[in-house]
């Protein structure tokens, strides 16, 4: 399904991967642990790319938007999948195709000589193979997840061992299962589920993420 392209509202750009990361993205920055202060909910534009095939296209497009001129920093954030040193080349070819610049390593920024800074983080935000899910099941809100997670691992195993099911999407599985046994949260995408208050914001494991985007966007509006 094509994007819908919304217009550059704010100065700074946080593209992500799909519209589950869209709302985890923008609940997480209008949350608890980042209401110290405002700019990252007022200033900071949570906007969907799609696929990770349509990066390229979208970068592309968003270069010839209107008050794009104005943007003064733009992030990538996208899954890691399964190779995590893939996932950065392929975040730098698209960057690079579309000639913007590129930090060295994931997780840091460059700043241009035309003064926009540039950054991309990766899902699970540990340097590692993975995705938002598995971010997710980390962060989860409830004091008796991880007995839960437990047991839907066992589950799990034994409908693979006895029931000839296979999961090539594991961590899907294991976090819809999770949502789909609390009345709470059943039948909630990802991305309800946070607005819904499935996720701990204050997390450590968001760590990284809280100091990507202060460095990029909110160190950012200091130095104007």
């Amino acid at each position: 399904m094509p994007i819908v392209r919304k217009e550059i509202l704010k100065p700074y750009l946080l593209l992500c991967e799909g519209r589950d990361a869209e709302m985890f993205l923008i609940r997480y920055l209008e949350s608890n642990a980042l209401s110290h202060d405002k700019r990252f909910s007022n200033e900071i534009q949570v906007l969907d790319f799609g696929g990770i095939n349509d990066l390229d296209s979208y970068l592309m497009n968003l270069k010839n938007m209107d008050k794009f001129e104005q943007v003064k920093s733009l992030a990538v954030v996208r899954d890691a999948e399964k190779d995590y040193t893939k996932a950065c080349k392929e975040v730098v070819n698209s960057l690079g195709k579309c000639m913007f610049a590129s930090p060295e390593r994931c997780g840091t920024w460059i700043q241009t000589d035309t003064g926009l800074k540039v950054g991309y983080i990766l899902f699970p935000l540990d340097n590692d193979a993975g995705t938002l899910e598995d971010l997710c099941l980390r962060i989860l809100s409830e004091d008796n997840s991880n007995d839960v997670m437990s047991s839907i691992e066992t589950f799990l195993e034994e409908m693979e061992a006895y029931h000839g099911r296979t999961y090539r999407r594991k961590h899907k599985n294991k976090l819809h299962t999770y949502l789909s046994t609390s009345d709470k949260y059943v039948t909630m995408q990802l991305g309800v589920a946070s607005d819904a208050g499935a996720f701990d914001w204050t997390s450590m494991y968001l760590a990284p993420l809280k100091s990507f985007l202060t460095e990029g966007f909110i160190t950012q509006t200091d130095q104007m």
